[in-house]
Order: C-alpha cells, then structure tokens, then sequence
C-alpha cells in the first residue's frame, strides 16, 4: 500500500524537524490498515509490503498492529474518527471509560527524555488525553523493557 510506504518512509521522516512530526503520521496510518483491513486485506500482509527498510522493523510492524487494535478497542474506527484520522487529526474514544476523550498519540519513551526516539514509530502508542497527561514523561518497567529491546 502506497500511502503506508510513503507515510513511514523512513528517508522522508529524516527530514522532518519537531519528534513529535510523526503523530499525524500514525493517525493516517492506522486508518489506511483499516480501510484494507475492511477490504479484505490482512494487515499484516500490507505492513510487510509497506514497511521496507525500515531500521527495527519488527518493532515498528508489531506498534502498528498493536496500535491498529488499540483504535478498535477505543472505537476510534468510527465514520467520523476515521475521517480526522485520515486528515492527521486526534479522534475520540467512542467506547470505555474514557468515552468522549480526545485519543492522543503518546511517546512510550517520552520525547522530553529521549527526543532521538520521537519520530520512531514503534516508539508511539495511542491512548486516551486524561491517561497520556497522567504519564508525563515518566519512564518505568515497561519503558526500560522497550530500551532493552533496542540494544543489537
């Protein structure tokens, strides 16, 4: 799929400036992985044909699909979400506790600690604002875990 390829071609990322550039990215996407999820296509299939050269590759392919079933279980998958979604914009979580929150992209290692790691895809996650803010830039097991992964 063109738009994945195009979308986390890691040249283009290259030249983007603020780490927080490839928020947007992420929303879009999630929601092409959706549009050929609802075609039929496994996501998985459009992930290893859109995801080459990717540095860490197993990492950014297992943040996607993760992320892509973070959206369904927020239902960010909605006519309208979908809509932001493919424009860049946040959604809002549909379903949950946390029903009529703006759904942010979150830093799993925050940007304010590790800024080299803020266009990384697999370093981004999809999350509801009252959870995101909460974490701040926090770094705990789970974020040391995710260090540990990147280590050759």
């Amino acid at each position: 799929m063109g738009a994945i390829r195009s979308l986390t071609d890691p040249a283009k990322i290259a030249t983007l400036k603020d780490p927080r550039a490839c928020n947007d990215r992420l929303l879009k996407v999630i929601y092409w992985l959706h549009q050929a999820q609802q075609a039929g296509q496994d996501p998985q299939v459009i992930l290893d044909a859109s995801l080459m050269q990717q540095p860490r590759l197993h990492l950014v392919k297992e943040s996607l699909l993760r992320n892509l079933v973070i959206a369904f279980r927020l239902g960010l998958l909605t006519p309208q979400n979908l809509d932001a979604m493919k424009r860049g914009k946040s959604p809002t979580v549909t379903l949950g506790p946390y029903a009529g929150e703006i759904a942010e992209v979150d830093h799993i290692l925050p940007v304010a600690k590790f800024p080299q790691h803020g266009k990384e895809f697999w370093n981004l996650e999809l999350m509801p604002q009252s959870l995101n803010r909460r974490k701040g830039d926090t770094v705990g097991q789970r974020q040391m875990d995710l260090l540990r992964k990147l280590d050759p």
